[in-house]
Parts: C-alpha cells; structure tokens; sequence
C-alpha cells in the first residue's frame, strides 16, 4: 500500500502519536506496523487512507529527519491547519495499536476479548465508595414515587 518513503514517514509520524516507553519495553505505534491498519480501517472512517495521506502530505518527508521537539510542534500545527484529517489519523492509531492483542498483555490487561469475559476488575475501596457517594446520600431522595 505505501512506498518505501512514506512507510518510512508514516511510521515516523506514528511513533509521535503512540510513542515507545522510554525502557524500551512497550513498543511504539511505529513499530508495531500500526501502518498496516490503516488502509483496512474503512469500517472506522469515511477514508482512512485519505485522511492518513492529508497529513503526511502536510508534514513532508523532511518530518523523519526533525528532532523530537521538532516533530511534536510540526505534529500540533498540523492538528490546527488540518483538524479532521488528523483527529481521524490519531483515532485509528489509537484503535490499530491497543486492539493487537501482543499490546494489551503489556499495560496488564488480557489479550483476550473483552466480552463474553470482561476484564478484571477490582472492586473499589469501601472508604473511597462512602466518600464518593455522600453528596448524593446527603441530598436525600430527589424523584417521586412511582405510582
């Protein structure tokens, strides 16, 4: 789907949105091969692939020789001049790199599907609840009774 040269620069941009840790232990976006999804996200988008060029377009391939405080700024200005574009691109990064199943083990969550399982999750702390919900204890009944 993409040439060498933009490959290089989409991953580039990727590894901006969705970077690695900085122990090197969780991977970035880029090298995840989140460029792959992208083409195949029709059904997350109108035009994926579209949206995807708009901003590589925008930003050139001189974007992978940038610096990281380089990249960032080019990345913010790229969000206002080109608003949907990149909300649709930051979107389906985020949703092709945290639906892998190899990503999900890493933040400590299950590789399996959500449902029918669910992930575990713990119950909160009795104190917590109490004083979470005391204002609204406090206020007392606010609805009428059915009849």
């Amino acid at each position: 789907m993409w040439t060498q040269t933009q490959r290089t620069l989409l991953d580039a941009i990727l590894a901006e949105l969705v970077p690695p840790s900085n122990d090197g232990k969780i991977p970035g976006a880029g090298a995840l091969g989140v460029a792959d999804f992208l083409p195949t996200a029709d059904a997350y988008a109108p035009n994926p692939v579209e949206a995807t060029q708009a901003v590589m377009t925008a930003l050139g391939d001189s974007f992978v020789e940038l610096t990281r405080p380089e990249k960032v700024a080019a990345l913010h200005l790229i969000e206002t001049q080109q608003p949907d574009a990149f909300a649709t691109l930051v979107r389906l990064t985020y949703m092709g790199y945290y639906s892998r199943p190899d990503t999900r083990p890493l933040f400590g969550v299950g590789a399996h599907p959500v449902h029918p399982q669910g992930y575990p999750v713990p119950r909160e702390d009795e104190a917590l609840m109490d004083e979470l919900t005391a204002p609204v204890r406090a206020r007392g009944k606010v609805y009428r009774d059915a009849k």
